[in-house]
């Protein structure tokens, strides 16, 4: 007589996309593909207003604009070039991980959630302490989508210099000189003194005061901190949500 078979378990219940975003650090590919909108707003509105509020690290832009002699069928054809080549990078990250479409409102959700927790207590530490804290370099009058373009381009190419490549430069440095998390620690202090002393240099620069370069110190902890838990595109994110937020409310 054949044996009884044992009851099967039952199929693993599938995992929401919240559960699934939040089980891991983005990986790099999937970073590349969710910061696009950034770099597409931005993109579109430095062509439209011609080339004015550009990133004050965003030297890729400055460059093509100046290499094109500020001609705009020049400019359209090295951005299209610019384009392939952010295509050529997908391909390259493609194998670190896989992208999906569902995981970009679960990651604007978090990254809305950190911008407007950070951005509260700036502005309760600004309407408190006004002396203490540095004006925002951007008018009160600037409009909408002037502010939209300013924090997509603070977002992308700030998070892009002093995380991914100065925190990860840093980081792999100190390694060798280090144990690894002695490495990142260092690396995480170094990138945030370096991004804040950059708001103080070149001639669109902030006067220097030690209430502003500690702010934005502590600032460049916290996104630090983001980038290096939840991955490049939730810091992206955060600092622009965080600059549209605060932008628009001060004044």
């Amino acid at each position: 007589m054949a044996r009884a078979q044992p009851p099967r378990p039952p199929p693993p219940r599938a995992r929401s996309a919240f559960w699934e975003h939040f089980s891991a650090r983005i990986d790099p590919f999937t970073s590349a593909v969710l910061v696009f909108p950034l770099l597409l707003v931005y993109q579109l509105g430095i062509l439209g207003s011609g080339g004015l509020g550009l990133n004050g690290v965003d030297f890729v832009t400055k460059a093509l604009i100046e290499l094109c002699a500020r001609d705009l069928g020049n400019y359209m054809a090295a951005l299209g070039a610019g384009l392939l080549g952010y295509a050529a990078i997908l391909v390259i990250l493609r194998s670190y991980g896989r992208f999906s479409p569902q995981r970009f409102v679960p990651m604007l959700v978090e990254s809305g959630f950190y911008a407007s927790t950070m951005g509260t207590l700036i502005l309760l530490v600004i309407h408190r302490f006004a002396e203490l804290v540095p004006g925002l370099a951007v008018a009160a009058r600037t409009s909408v989508a002037d502010i939209a373009v300013i924090s997509a381009g603070a977002g992308l190419h700030e998070e892009l210099i002093f995380r991914v490549l100065g925190m990860g430069g840093i980081g792999f440095l100190l390694s060798g000189l280090t144990g690894r998390r002695r490495a990142w620690l260092g690396a995480l202090v170094l990138s945030s003194l370096i991004f804040s002393l950059a708001h103080h240099v070149g001639p669109a620069g902030e006067p220097f005061t030690y209430a502003a370069f500690v702010y934005r110190t502590l600032a460049g902890v916290f996104f630090a901190l983001v980038y290096q838990l939840r991955g490049f595109a939730v810091a992206a994110w955060t600092h622009a949500l965080y600059d549209v937020y605060v932008l628009s409310l001060h004044g």
